[in-house]
Parts: structure tokens; C-alpha cells; sequence
């Protein structure tokens, strides 16, 4: 039903589309790419020399939105596009992006990475395979393995920024590789290791770095009452001490695990433009909630 609503919205956008002019009124290069922080990476890399058109603005869910017209107008006039590769809006629109843009270069940051798919859905009568978790970007280990893709498709795209794009990936390496450390040292100092959260957003960062993560979202619905007491039992059976939740998504499941199992909220905003800034804050939720105590 999703992808359906998703298709029709591209439908709909893609008629008004053709009814903007083809005429451009800038000549400055554009880049498009699927969410804010892959815009933090083109910013960092091109030193801002671009202009990134950002498919899915704030407050915004990448699983149901569906593009502006001036949207799909600067994706028509982008050069290249970073996307992620399984976001629900980019399942439903990547066969049609060829046609919106032929000349597009588009860069798949899902392509080899070791991807993680959900639990499977089981309906009685048969088994459905579990979807594949889209959240890569949320684990440092990952966007350093990612750099390299980036980099050299910026470099193809734009050869007279080639110089300083690699001496801006050279100092955006090191600051993942200082993240990447310590976030390592800080999860093997954890004395807890898990950790809820209302949208699995940090699946690929619980894998990388030893955490374990329970979502109460499953399959990208609310949990039963049946669910609900299950959540709640596991946060008590791991000492559980935080819930992440984030802004665009109903908290009352969360409010009441947390209130049941006496398990502190904290918002974090995995789409944030500041993605260094994002990781360090969820770092910091660790090693208050989580940490060993001190004497």
C-alpha cells in the first residue's frame, strides 16, 4: 500500500514537473542526494561548491515522503545523485529516475555493504523475508568504507574541484577515523550494551561497534499490546536505561515502555544535517546511561 501511494505521489509530481520550463536559471552545479546528512558529506567534499538539492527535508520521514516539484526540477538538472539504496521513497521512484534524467550519474551507497535485514513476517500460512534495514549511514565504520565511492564520483562529476575535493576527503577521513576510535573505546567500556529505540535507526552502529539495539517500531508499525509487554519485559531482562526516540514519530509506545520499565526518552535526530554532531550526541547517551559507574 505504501509503495502504491508512493507511485501515484511520483505520478502526480512528475505531470507538474512537466509543466515547469526546462530552462534553468543558474548555471552552478547541483548535486542531488536522499537525505541531510549525505548533504553534510557533498558540503564537506566540495568544500559547499555545489548546491545539493536534499530529496527528503527535516521533519520528514524517508519511508512515505514524496519529492516537491522544485524537487524533482533540481533532480533533473543534477549532474549526479547519492542515494542511499533502500529508502522507501528511493524503492519506489529509482526505475523512473532514468527517464526524469537520463544523463544522471547515480551512486548507490548500499553497494557493497554488508546489509542487514529485518525479521521475517510470518502471516500462517507463509513466510514473508524481512526487509532490508536502509540506516548504513548511521554506523561510522560504514561511511569510512563509503568515502572512497563518494569522493571519486564528486571527482568524475566535477575534474576542476579535483585538488581540493581530495584534500577536503583527506581531512573528513581523519575526522571519521577519530569518531569511529572513539566510539569504539567508549562501547567496549559500556557496562550495558543495550539499548531501545522507537525507529530502528542505529541497527548498522549496534552491529559495528558490539551494542545491542530493540526497537519497538516492527515492520514499520506500532506494536501490539502483545508486542508492548514483550519490549517491555526484554528492557527489564537487559537493564535496559535508554529509549532513542526521534521528532517525526508517534512517542506514546515509547511513554509507556519507558514509563514500565523506567527507561529515560531521548530524542535524537538520525537525518540531521550535522552528522559528526549526531553521532558525538548519541555518544554522549551512551556514556551517561550507559557507562560504568564511577567511585
Amino acid at each position: 500500500m505504501r509503495i502504491r501511494y508512493l507511485l501515484a505521489a511520483w505520478v502526480v509530481a512528475a505531470l507538474m514537473l512537466s509543466c515547469v520550463p526546462a530552462e534553468r536559471d543558474t548555471d552552478d552545479p547541483i548535486v542531488s542526494v536522499s537525505i541531510m546528512p549525505l548533504q553534510y558529506f557533498t558540503d564537506r567534499l566540495t568544500g559547499e561548491a555545489v548546491d545539493v538539492n536534499v530529496m527528503v527535508p527535516p521533519g520528514a520521514s524517508h519511508a512515505t515522503y514524496s519529492p516537491s516539484t522544485s524537487q524533482l526540477q533540481k533532480l533533473s538538472d543534477s549532474q549526479l545523485y547519492f542515494r542511499i539504496g533502500h529508502l522507501g521513497y528511493e524503492e519506489a521512484f529509482v526505475h523512473r529516475l532514468k527517464s526524469l534524467n537520463p544523463d544522471m550519474k547515480v551512486v548507490n551507497l548500499s553497494e557493497d555493504v554488508r546489509l542487514i535485514r529485518g525479521e521475517e513476517i510470518d502471516h500462517g500460512d507463509h513466510v514473508h523475508e524481512g526487509g532490508i534495514d536502509p540506516h548504513i549511514w548511521m554506523s561510522p565504520k560504514v561511511m569510512l568504507d563509503r568515502l572512497p565511492a563518494m569522493t571519486d564520483a564528486l571527482v568524475e562529476a566535477y575534474p576542476d574541484l579535483e585538488g581540493d575535493i581530495l584534500a577536503n576527503a583527506a581531512d573528513l577521513r581523519a575526522d571519521i577515523e577519530d569518531l569511529d576510535k572513539r566510539l569504539q573505546k567508549l562501547t567496549a567500556e559500556l557496562q550495558q550494551k543495550t539499548f531501545l529505540i522507537f525507529h530502528p535507526a542505529l541497527t548498522y552502529m549496534a552491529r559495528d561497534y558490539g551494542l545491542h539495539q530493540i526497537p519497538i517500531e516492527r515492520h514499520g508499525k506500532e506494536p501490539s499490546p502483545a508486542l508492548l509487554r514483550q519490549i517491555i519485559r526484554e528492557a527489564r531482562e537487559h537493564n535496559a536505561s535508554v529509549i532513542f526516540i526521534q521528532q517525526e514519530f508517534d512517542m506514546r509506545s515509547a511513554e509507556l515502555v519507558g514509563a514500565e520499565a523506567d527507561v529515560k526518552l531521548v530524542q535524537i535526530n538520525p537525518l540531521a544535517y550535522d552528522w559528526i554532531g549526531s553521532v558525538n550526541h548519541i555518544m554522549d547517551v551512551f556514556a551517561e546511561h550507559m557507562a560504568m559507574p564511577t567511585d
